[in-house]
């Protein structure tokens, strides 16, 4: 009996040291079961809050900056809604042309603008005609011949004398002259041929560009946006023309690209006045080019008008910036250079 007595109390005591091991004791892990979280709802979140402001930018017609928070929305929509791709193309249609009252203040940071400066009186610069020799064919530069722009006395300034001919060569050229019998109304501003570009490739092997040979590269090239590869400066100081490289932002199109940028100069740029938009196709890809006025200060801190560009290519998502500018007064004279530096863009 006093054996049952003990075998029974060590069981109680064994009962009980287990009762206490599992009350007491860590509990065990319950079998693990499928997690119902969505692993996109940050981006979902983000997508929707950028939808709804631009949803409100839309419905005021500040068309600008709907494009800037609607393209938020489309770049981080896991789910491709036709909402917001409905929403982004209704914008799309008039976010270049922004309405005429002052924008609102942006949803998103818009990077800061470090401005360039013209050299000290280099607006004041007028440019040399060039010579016109006794033996060139056109006797003399009509006023409508001169460079649009140009001040009015410049025209009169290189109207050569009138040399008759005097002698057999000179009647055979003026024989040859009226045989050609050259348009001399409407003579437009000759483009520099292709030849007289000199081509620059960026060092990363990213594209190449030529610029007319004269025309000098900046030791530091400065852009407005994204990181700047490269500048050109005329002999004269008066015109520029760079190309940038924007590797922080991922562009859907040119169009919302050119948007961003659009917004960014209104709100920093003294003076800044939107031209023209026009979309196009660069180095075969799809570019947006935007002209434009704005306020340049010189070195002497004197501020003159000035005139630029810029073209928006977009290869792949990768923005490239092409811009340029001169005194106001002289765009034209500089655009066939513009015009031909541009066109020589390449994607290598």
């Amino acid at each position: 009996m006093h054996v049952v007595r003990c075998v029974a109390a060590w069981l109680g005591v064994g009962v009980l040291l287990c009762c206490w091991t599992l009350a007491c004791g860590p509990a065990a892990s319950p079998a693990a079961s499928p997690t119902a979280g969505d692993p996109f709802a940050v981006v979902r979140a983000t997508s929707q809050a950028a939808y709804a402001t631009g949803e409100a930018y839309l419905d005021r017609g500040d068309y600008l900056q709907a494009c800037v928070e609607l393209d938020l929305a489309k770049t981080t929509d896991p789910d491709n809604r036709p909402d917001i791709d409905q929403a982004l193309r209704q914008a799309l249609e008039h976010c270049l042309t922004p309405a005429a009252e002052a924008t609102s203040a942006p949803g998103q940071p818009l990077p800061t603008l470090a401005l360039p400066t013209l050299p000290a009186g280099a607006a004041a610069v007028t440019p040399t005609p060039p010579a016109v020799t006794p033996t060139s064919p056109v006797a003399a530069v009509t006023p409508a011949q001169a460079a649009p722009g140009a001040p009015a006395g410049t025209a009169v300034a290189a109207q050569p004398t009138s040399v008759a001919p005097s002698s057999a060569a000179g009647t055979a050229q003026a024989t040859a002259a009226a045989a050609t019998k050259p348009d001399q109304t409407a003579t437009p501003v000759a483009k520099p041929a292709a030849s007289d570009l000199v081509t620059w490739t960026d060092p990363q092997g990213r594209f190449s560009l030529g610029a007319p040979a004269d025309w000098i590269t900046a030791p530091q090239p400065q852009s407005l946006f994204g990181t700047s590869v490269v500048e050109f400066v005329d002999p004269s100081g008066r015109a520029e023309v760079d190309v940038a490289v924007d590797t922080n932002t991922k562009a859907v199109s040119p169009e919302l690209y050119a948007a961003s940028m659009e917004l960014a100069m209104q709100q920093q740029v003294p003076g800044y006045a939107s031209e023209q938009v026009v979309p196009g196709t660069t180095a075969g890809s799809p570019s947006v080019r935007r002209v434009f006025t704005f306020t340049e200060r010189d070195a002497n801190g004197q501020d003159h008008q000035a005139r630029g560009f810029q073209v928006t290519i977009i290869k792949g998502s990768t923005p490239y910036i092409a811009s340029g500018s001169s005194p106001a007064e002289q765009f034209q004279q500089f655009s066939p250079s513009f015009d031909r530096m541009v066109e020589s863009f390449r994607f290598s």
